[in-house]
C-alpha cells in the first residue's frame, strides 16, 4: 500500500509539473484554430489530444490520492469535458474544437493544476 501511494506521489509530480507546458500549448492552438491556421497546427492538435489521454491515464490512477482529504477534482467534470473535446473533433470543425478546449478543457487543466501542485508541493 505505501509503495503505491509512493508511486501516486511520484506520477502526481510529473503532471504538476507538466501542466503549464499544456495549458500554454492548449492555449496556443485554440489561438490558431481561431486565428490563424498554421502549417503544424494539425500537428500540436495531435500533441494536445495525446497530451490528454496520457493525463486521464495518470489521473485514473491518481485520484484516489488527490481527492484523499477533499474532493480537489470530480471524475465526472473530467469525462465531461473530456467528452465535449471528442464531440468537437468528430466534427473536424476548427471553431467546435477551439470552443471545446477553451470553455471545457483549460479550466478542468487549471483545476487539475491547482490540485497537483498543493499535494506536489
Amino acid at each position: 500500500m505505501e509503495n503505491n501511494r509512493k508511486e501516486q506521489l511520484e506520477a502526481v509530480k510529473v503532471l504538476a509539473d507538466f501542466q503549464d507546458k499544456f495549458i500554454a500549448n492548449t492555449e496556443i492552438l485554440i489561438e490558431e484554430l481561431t486565428i490563424a491556421k498554421k502549417d503544424d497546427t494539425d500537428q500540436l492538435l495531435k500533441s494536445v489530444t495525446d497530451s490528454v489521454n496520457w493525463e486521464i491515464g495518470v489521473l485514473n490512477g491518481t485520484l484516489s490520492l488527490i481527492n484523499e482529504d477533499t474532493e480537489r477534482l470530480s471524475k465526472e467534470d473530467i469525462n465531461g469535458a473530456v467528452t465535449n473535446l471528442a464531440e468537437a473533433l468528430r466534427t473536424q470543425d476548427d471553431k467546435k474544437i477551439a470552443d471545446a478546449l477553451e470553455q471545457d478543457l483549460v479550466p478542468m487543466l487549471k483545476k487539475v493544476r491547482d490540485a497537483v501542485t498543493d499535494i506536489s508541493k
